[in-house]
């Protein structure tokens, strides 16, 4: 975490929400410790090797798995960011099909800002790209450009798919990290949040994931806990409630032992990421869905 500055616990707040908010919760949470963490990855052998039984039997394997891509003409997703009562920042979400050195692709981009009231006080400006296979089946590249108080940060990953390697990239320093080994079909913490959208979940599943930072390979880990019918800004929908396992996560969650993460999707083809909270120590924070914006909207056809 960065040095504080301000009151720690909102600026630690702040901290925390701009990471997950990129990919409203489902993995960059579970990716802080590789990113803030230990500096050395852990040989992949021995990850898989201590993969606990039960959860090797819940592997995904997203080269093979059945997927429902979403409708990506629904591109741009507008959120509303805040600690308890208060809004403090603002997400978008963009997704569009491109070519990635010759091959068809998805880019999911991720915008996030505070406002002015947090601006005050600790100012937020991210933008994280992921970039993966147009089948939704591994990363191609993702990169991060972070601004956080006053720490800049401009990162990118390159997936070796061939080779089954990703090589982290430090653009402001200069570091350019030896490439990790990976297995087939790892996910960056962006790109992971757009490959749960595609599957076919239900009630009971618990989902491990192959991702990287390209700092470290690690599994995610997801659980489907149940299944609810609420309000949400958009309206009313039949959700899915997710949670990421946290329990190897720094920061705040560290000092809150029984925080939690829970993440509502829509329980539809658009597996549309209606909501996140976190209930910790330091009060609650949540990222709200507050606006789907249509292609024809954007560009006026």
């Amino acid at each position: 975490m960065v040095t504080v500055k301000y009151p720690a616990p909102f600026t630690s707040v702040l901290v925390t929400l701009s990471k997950p908010i990129l990919c409203i919760g489902l993995c960059a949470i579970l990716s802080s410790t590789a990113l803030n963490g230990q500096e050395e990855s852990e040989s992949l052998e021995n990850i898989v090797a201590q993969l606990p039984a039960e959860m090797a039997a819940n592997e995904v394997d997203p080269l093979t798995v059945e997927k429902i891509i979403p409708d990506i003409t629904a591109v741009k997703m507008n959120f509303k960011l805040g600690w308890g009562i208060f809004t403090v920042a603002k997400s978008t979400m963009e997704i569009n099909p491109i070519k990635y050195n010759e091959r068809d692709a998805i880019q999911i981009s991720a915008m996030t800002s505070t406002n002015s009231f947090a601006d005050a006080i600790y100012r937020v400006r991210n933008h994280a790209i992921s970039t993966v296979s147009a089948d939704v089946s591994e990363s191609f590249e993702y990169s991060a450009k972070q601004e956080e108080g006053d720490r800049i940060r401009d990162t990118v990953v390159y997936f070796n798919t061939e080779e089954k390697t990703a090589r982290y990239v430090n653009n402001k320093n200069g570091e350019n990290r030896a490439p990790i080994d990976i297995l087939p079909g790892t996910f960056d913490p962006v790109g992971l949040s757009f490959f749960i959208r595609c599957l076919d979940i239900k009630v009971g599943d618990e989902l491990v994931i192959p991702t990287s930072t390209g700092k470290e390979f690690f599994y995610t880990i997801v659980r489907v806990k149940k299944k609810v019918k609420r309000k949400f800004a958009i309206g009313r929908y039949e959700a899915f409630v997710l949670e990421p396992d946290i329990k190897d996560v720094g920061g705040v969650f560290k000092k809150s032992p029984n925080g939690r993460v829970r993440i509502f999707l829509s329980a539809d083809d658009q597996k549309l990421p209606l909501r996140m909270e976190s209930q910790v120590t330091v009060g609650n924070f949540w990222a709200e869905l507050s606006e789907v914006v249509k292609q024809t909207e954007t560009d006026g056809t």
